[in-house]
């Protein structure tokens, strides 16, 4: 009985895992931030930068911090595949995407396509689906040289930037997603390096800042959208983000300024007698966190003028984003074919391969409700004599 025991524990030992391919920490290049560029002569350069633990360890502050904590290397191949091989040959340990969060295609690479690179992030083991992806003014290598004032470096600067939900957020399964779904076509943020209008000491003593949105047609970058387009686009999307909008009564020289808080989005798609449409409800609302106005806030009668000027401005804004979509760019990231294709999946399929042909003679019809929660001060306006109040 014994024997049978033994031998039966002899088995179960050899279907246990062992530790023989294991990778110590100390033998990793942990990569934090990378950038994808396309050069003159049609190859792809990727960087990579690459945290130094003991820079961190050491005990160091301040610059002496931001300029040791990573360092940039670099590998140059006929695609990102072979350009990662080469990067390898150029780092003494074995490479690591498994803290990468960030992923810079400069703008001539975004411009010939990202379709490919996409494809061998999506299919390589290690870099997460929740990856933010973004792209850049320029080159995407500069982005990684920046010694950030705050934080230990750049890549670390442009994550907690974009955590802070103060944008567009695009991540690596969401442009996989969106390559394949109804419109084929994505948006990123659009990124660039802070300039100082003062000549900066250190020119690399900076940040990189979301300066709008990067619109592609397919998975080729056809134009980009300004802050305030791209705040139009959020709610498009049905993403409410802090922000704030300023409206300008009539008779006052002041604005009034609010931030929204929550919205609500509904899209009703129609097709009838040819034309397809869109009925767009934007159920929106908002706190008041500035009055430059002589206006008493608590008067009902200057809130519902208020609120009235609330939506007209969204509605200016979202009409502003989905023409310059439809008739500039003649492409859907807002995803509403999805909505055609769910509700008239027959019509759907007739279009779908000339979508973005038939997406700019959609009639889109925007119905906006806003409401105003908070005028932010009990009272008359702040310091402003009570004479000067209008009621």
């Amino acid at each position: 009985m014994k024997k049978k025991l033994s031998f039966i524990m002899c088995l179960c030992l050899l279907t246990l895992s062992g530790c023989s391919d294991r990778v110590e920490l100390k033998d990793l290049a942990i990569i934090t931030a990378t950038a994808i560029d396309r050069l003159d002569d049609g190859k792809t350069r990727v960087s990579v930068q690459i945290f130094i633990p003991r820079a961190i360890v050491s005990g160091q502050s301040g610059e002496n911090l931001s300029q040791g904590a990573t360092f940039v290397r670099e590998g140059i191949g006929d695609n990102l595949a072979n350009a990662v091989s080469m990067l390898q040959v150029n780092v003494p340990r074995k490479l690591f995407w498994g803290q990468c969060k960030i992923y810079i295609f400069g703008k001539k690479q975004a411009k010939s396509g990202i379709r490919d690179a996409v494809d061998y992030l999506a299919r390589h083991p290690n870099p997460r689906g929740n990856s933010f992806l973004y792209v850049s003014e320029g080159e995407a290598k500069q982005l990684l040289t920046l010694v950030p004032p705050l934080e230990r470096y750049s890549g670390e600067a442009l994550r907690k930037l974009t955590e802070s939900e103060s944008g567009l957020i695009t991540t690596l399964r969401d442009v996989d997603m969106g390559l394949m779904g109804e419109s084929e076509s994505v948006s990123m943020p659009y990124i660039k390096k802070l300039v100082s209008k003062e000549k900066a000491r250190k020119p690399h003593e900076t940040i990189p800042v979301i300066n709008g949105t990067a619109i592609f047609k397919k998975d080729q970058m056809v134009g980009t959208l300004n802050l305030k387009e791209t705040r139009g686009l959020l709610w498009l999307k049905d993403d409410v983000r802090r922000s704030t909008i300023s409206i300008k009564p009539k008779g006052e020289d002041g604005d009034i300024t609010m931030t929204p808080t929550l919205g609500k989005m509904k899209v009703s798609p129609q097709i009838k007698d040819g034309r397809w449409m869109l009925n767009v409800s934007i159920a929106i609302e908002g706190d008041i966190v500035q009055n430059e106005t002589h206006l008493n806030l608590m008067n009902v009668d200057v809130m519902t003028n208020i609120t009235k000027d609330f939506e007209v401005a969204v509605k200016e804004r979202v009409t502003q984003t989905i023409e310059k979509l439809q008739q500039e760019y003649k492409v859907d990231v807002t995803n509403f074919g999805r909505k055609f294709h769910q509700k008239y999946p027959k019509e759907w399929r007739k279009v779908r391969s000339k979508w973005d042909e038939k997406f700019p003679e959609v009639e889109v019809k925007f119905t906006v409700n806003a409401q105003v929660r908070r005028p932010g001060y009990v009272g008359p306006p702040a310091a402003l004599p009570r004479d000067e109040v209008k009621d």
